[in-house]
């Protein structure tokens, strides 16, 4: 039997109020079952089909200054988050 193919859309979204970087994989809004997969780390899935709807990750830049160091910094340019950290040679 032939595997069916699945093009899914990834889109990131980042809320500077609330810290949390979402993952969305779905084009609009549905129904869906959350679970905590790790630390402040929640993945909500379709309960019928296990399809992943979003990743959502808490306390983002806690997690980002553990990985690149305080040296990194948020710049914020029109409405777009950007993110900056050095980068070692």
């Amino acid at each position: 039997m032939a595997k069916k193919e699945s093009h899914r859309e990834l889109k990131a979204q980042y809320d500077a109020d609330q810290d949390i970087l979402y993952l969305t994989f779905t084009k609009r809004a549905q129904k869906a079952v959350a679970e905590e997969i790790g630390d402040e780390v929640f993945v909500r899935y379709d309960p019928q089909t296990h399809d992943v709807i979003t990743i959502e990750f808490l306390n983002l830049s806690a997690r980002l200054e553990q990985v690149f160091g305080k040296e990194m910094k948020f710049l914020e340019l029109g409405r777009q988050e950007r993110l900056l950290f050095p980068i070692k040679s």
